[in-house]
């Protein structure tokens, strides 16, 4: 079992029961359900987003709109508030959906930048690529091994350490960590501005390239349960509550697939008054 989030959508008219509304739309796909097996997805949801900043962003002025929604309690009861500007759901009309985007734009900029500034301060290092042909040396390991083989040592390992312990290196890894930190970039997943070889994956990108590359992990949300009850999960294709299996189901799809352009691209066209609600699953 792992974990999943998911965007549920409601009409605006479910403002007042949004809990049992969630729980009726939710349930075609909790596991044991009895229908077929692409039907058993979850077995525990909580509505949550806004303490750790996984959910919305509020657009300005709205903050302490009370038609937000915030963090459900624990499963022992214990709740924290949301961070300041951010929410578990609310009207869509209240969120700014662009700001994961914008943001995610605007670190990726400056991880690149970063690196340009401190390239000025510090010798050019050597490639990673030369510290594990040297590691191979050193450990008898042939050279065209590109992966760890029975029988022989890791000379991957200590070239990487080497590698990232050269000045440059080191400067760029230490200060990227400080921004992913402080910019609560976890919210993008562990491959946003993931750079363990800075002089490929950062310098020997143009900076448009680099933006291209990282920005694409905050366009927004992966998953979706739509008006219609139609469920986009991981990038597979929608699976609507209707009806009992994919082979046999007869209507239209609410997207075309289940890629996160497509799914950023539904959830901007609903109306206003659409409720959007952040879900933490069990699955």
């Amino acid at each position: 079992m792992a974990g999943m989030r998911i965007v549920v959508c409601l009409p605006g008219s479910m403002a007042g029961t949004v809990n049992e509304a969630v729980a009726e739309v939710m349930a075609p796909f909790e596991i044991g359900d009895g229908r077929a097996d692409e039907f058993d997805i979850w077995d525990y949801y909580r509505i949550c987003g806004g303490a750790e900043g996984f959910g919305f962003a509020t657009r300005a002025g709205f903050e302490s709109d009370p038609r937000l929604l915030h963090d459900q309690p624990r499963f022992d009861g214990t709740s924290e508030p949301s961070i300041p500007g951010m929410c578990a759901g609310g009207p869509r009309g209240l969120l700014d959906l662009s700001a994961n985007h914008a943001e995610s734009v605007a670190l990726a900029g400056r991880a690149w930048d970063l690196w340009t500034e401190l390239s000025s301060r510090y010798p050019a290092p050597e490639s990673l690529e030369a510290f594990v042909a040297r590691s191979k040396a050193e450990m008898g390991v042939p050279q065209y091994l590109t992966f760890r083989m029975e029988g022989y040592p890791d000379p991957w390992t200590p070239a990487y350490e080497r590698y990232q312990a050269q000045p440059l290196c080191s400067a760029y890894l230490s200060a990227l960590d400080d921004l992913k930190r402080t910019s609560r970039s976890h919210r993008y997943g562990t491959s946003f501005l993931d750079c363990f070889d800075p002089i490929q994956r950062v310098g020997g990108l143009t900076r448009e390239a680099f933006i291209s590359q990282h920005s694409r992990y905050g366009l927004g949300f992966n998953n979706v349960l739509t008006l219609n009850g139609w469920w986009y999960g991981d990038g597979d294709p929608g699976l609507h509550s209707a009806c009992e299996s994919r082979a046999v189901c007869p209507h239209t799809p609410d997207i075309g697939s289940g890629s996160s352009a497509d799914v950023d691209r539904y959830l901007l066209g609903l109306p206003d008054d659409t409720l959007l609600i952040y879900l933490r699953l069990h699955v």
